[in-house]
């Protein structure tokens, strides 16, 4: 199953490049919660939507370039670097985010994000040292 859900997530990450936002959603569950560091979980597919229409109006760009993506079981692990210039304030960043998604019954049913690779090593039940495929 690991590799399906890798599959669906990179899926959705070309999806979401595109700005097909329905498409980079169609993997979701119904009840799926997105968590985000800066702000309070999303849930359900419309949420993450509204949430990367609010996104696109904040940032003049924001490109999304995925570093790494591997599974183990029914989590994907994901290295995804963003690079993004503010609209209003000029501000630039440059972060790495690590994230997880949880598959059940072929869906994400939750999304969450970690600043460390560790971190989010530690949220699949793997250590640092682990190979992850």
């Amino acid at each position: 199953m690991s590799q399906e859900n890798v599959e669906a997530v990179r899926l959705s990450i070309a999806a979401y490049q595109r700005g097909e936002w329905e498409e980079a959603t169609a993997y979701l569950a119904p009840e799926v919660v997105w968590e985000v560091g800066q702000e309070l979980p999303a849930r359900g597919p419309a949420a993450v939507r509204e949430m990367w229409t609010r996104w696109n109006d904040e940032w003049e760009r924001l490109d999304m370039i995925c570093e790494e993506i591997t599974g183990a079981g029914d989590k994907v692990f994901v290295a995804m670097r963003y690079h993004a210039r503010g609209r209003l304030s000029g501000v630039a960043i440059d972060q790495r985010v690590f994230e997880v998604h949880t598959f059940s019954d072929g869906e994400c049913v939750s999304k969450v994000d970690f600043e460390t690779r560790t971190q989010a090593l530690e949220a699949m039940g793997l250590s640092n040292q682990t190979r992850v495929d």
